[in-house]
């Protein structure tokens, strides 16, 4: 059975309560269900020094360190690359071995499980065989059926709900972000919480402009869309979840041009740019628009092959030129 997050914390507060947390959990579900938010939630929920009703106050100095990944008892590897590897195990059993540091209790997060290699899945099973009763370890995954069933076997999987997109995009829109920028955000793998501290931290007016100068460079098919990619491009989106935001946009963009240019009734998701669809579509045909939006969609696989960011961008960029030109 698949719950929600609401649901799911409220279930783990009664785990807590009658002491019966287990050492080890695979948190199963969809991008964006809250395997992440909740795995920082239940660390929250035992480090904290102002439970509120059974659930962390999120505001002590405990939940603000853990918030902020500053507690030396909270670990969590996280890989941007294709593979967790066996030296990722090794030092996590090494973190497994040492006493809490400062508190008796220590919790550790594998995220994107499914990544380990086989030789690391093995070397994480001897943990798992021997528990700790002072450590906690939580694995995270959106594809199951890529954990070895003998890692499986060893904890308690728990089914997350995806979550509705709609009340998504409202908790997006309450952090002070415009209508049109949430519904894109609401459909990045992006966590709520990853997304307020961009928020916090980024111009999104400014890397919009960034983005649609350089698009709309591309749509003109102008060889200047290459030295933009360069000088504004790849400076303003190179963190891991800018990266996937610009995917995102590209994906939202070249529908919207697909949408305009087959005269399709359906919301545009860059509405204020419908201009610049409009006259884009008034030079390429169905089947060049069509062909853009493949060459957009086969980002994410040449990135989840370990192409750099750089050599994808620049690749794509060329390749939507030449479309263009008819080439």
């Amino acid at each position: 059975m698949k719950e929600s997050l609401a649901e799911l914390k409220q279930h783990f507060k009664s785990v807590i309560d009658n002491h019966e947390l287990s050492h080890a959990y695979l948190f199963n579900g969809p991008a964006n269900s809250g395997k992440s938010e909740l795995a920082q939630w239940l660390t929250m929920r035992l480090f904290c020094e102002n439970l509120q009703d059974g659930a962390p106050c999120e505001k002590c100095a405990e939940c603000q360190r853990i918030q902020e990944g500053n507690n030396p008892d909270y670990l969590v590897i996280s890989r941007d690359t294709k593979t967790i590897g066996i030296d990722d195990i090794r030092y996590l059993k090494q973190e497994l071995s040492k006493s809490g540091l400062e508190s008796q209790r220590r919790v550790f997060v594998i995220k994107d499980a499914d990544k380990m290699t086989i030789p690391a899945a093995n070397s994480l099973l001897k943990f798992l065989e021997e528990p700790s009763s002072q450590i906690l370890i939580i694995l995270t995954t959106s594809r199951l059926g890529r954990i070895l069933p003998t890692i499986q076997s060893r904890l308690q999987v728990v089914n997350f709900q995806a979550p509705s997109l709609v009340e998504r995009q409202r908790a997006i829109q309450e952090m002070g972000i415009s209508t049109e920028l949430s519904e894109i955000l609401s459909a990045t793998q992006m966590t709520l919480a990853e997304i307020k501290t961009m928020s916090e931290n980024i111009d999104f007016s400014d890397l919009q402009k960034i983005f649609w100068r350089w698009l709309n460079q591309v749509f003109t098919g102008k060889e200047t869309a290459m030295p933009l990619v360069q000088m504004q491009l790849l400076p303003n989106f190179k963190d891991e979840s800018l990266k996937q935001l610009l995917q995102t946009m590209l994906i939202a963009a070249f529908s919207d041009l697909l949408t305009v240019k087959s005269g399709l009734e359906r919301p545009l998701n860059w509405r204020q740019h419908q201009d610049s669809f409009e006259n884009a579509a008034s030079f390429l045909t169905t089947t060049q628009v069509a062909t853009d939006l493949e060459f957009v969609l086969q980002l994410r696989r040449k990135l989840e092959a370990n192409v750099s960011f750089q050599s994808v961008i620049e690749q794509l960029t060329l390749q939507l030129i030449a479309v263009k030109e008819g080439n």
